[in-house]
């Protein structure tokens, strides 16, 4: 018999949640109560493989957000096959969670949500990405806030799109880093601190430029790492997974090339401060 470690009710929503799950994603790969390796010590109720690259495992537990997956983040974050972790619970359990605390705990820490109620109906109450890619809404949140009004904006139309694709969101994050070199490049001229020949031509060829300005010599530490960011997750965002391993490696690229945008957009709007230039954000 399946499930035979959980009670009679847990097992009715294991069940139910599987069926929902091979409907949903296909049935490859399907493991029940099964590690995933030696390496993630958690023992996922079931798992299942959703395309070339990427695992789905569920917790089928009403005691929400238990310690099993507290405990299996980290490992989870770093393995080298992206992997998405839903708990799934009774619907009676989800409605039962006072003011939501742990369920907002299990979304802020990017775990997804399915219910099974009475009638063996399955819900996702709440969907998420492989931990690997994960960046909660309070940590996203404390990193634009030193942003202008306009950024934020910006930054937060790339993190709806980064919350489905890292990749995409990832380039619409660089986009917006162009754009604002472009507006400080323009300003420079404006300004007198840049030439106009030395304002055109590739992004990079502009950075370099302002870099060497003698105007600009006191912020080539933001003007370096915006070329550095330029340089390294605009090739992140193009290059195509072949192996699991690879697939990984990128979402966490593309993790890391997310907040690096934030924060290179925080060092260039202070460069903007200081000399007094207006960015004009135009994304789209």
């Amino acid at each position: 018999m399946t499930f035979e470690t959980l009670s009679e009710r847990l097992r009715v929503v294991a069940v139910r949640a599987l069926a929902f799950c091979k409907e949903r994603y296909g049935s490859n790969g399907v493991k029940i109560e099964e590690g995933i390796d030696d390496a993630i010590m958690w023992r996922p109720s079931f798992y299942l493989k959703v395309g070339k690259f990427k695992l789905i495992a569920v917790e089928v537990e009403d005691n929400l957000y238990p310690g099993s997956l507290k405990g299996a983040a980290h490992d989870i974050s770093h393995y080298d096959f992206p992997i998405a972790v839903y708990q799934a619970c009774t619907l009676e359990a989800y409605l039962g969670d006072p003011n939501h605390k742990n369920i907002n705990l299990l979304k802020n820490h990017g775990f997804g949500i399915i219910t099974v109620d009475e009638d063996g109906n399955a819900v996702i109450q709440h969907s998420c990405v492989p931990l690997a890619q994960h960046i909660s809404p309070d940590s996203f949140e404390r990193a634009i806030s030193k942003l202008s009004p306009k950024m934020k904006v910006a930054f937060r139309s790339a993190y709806a799109v980064y919350q489905t694709s890292e990749t995409q969101g990832l380039q619409d994050a660089g986009q917006i880093i162009e754009a604002i070199l472009t507006s400080i490049a323009d300003q420079a001229v404006k300004k007198g601190d840049l030439t106009a020949s030395s304002s055109g031509g590739a992004l990079a060829n502009r950075i370099d430029n302002m870099y060497g300005a003698q105007p600009l010599a006191g912020h080539r530490a933001a003007l370096g790492g915006a070329r550095e960011f330029v340089q390294e997750f605009r090739n992140t965002a193009s290059h195509p997974a072949k192996s699991a391993k690879q697939a990984a490696e990128k979402i966490r690229k593309c993790r890391e090339g997310f907040l690096d945008a934030i924060n290179i957009a925080s060092k260039l709007r202070a460069l903007a401060k200081a000399k007094g230039y207006t960015i004009k954000l135009h994304v789209g």
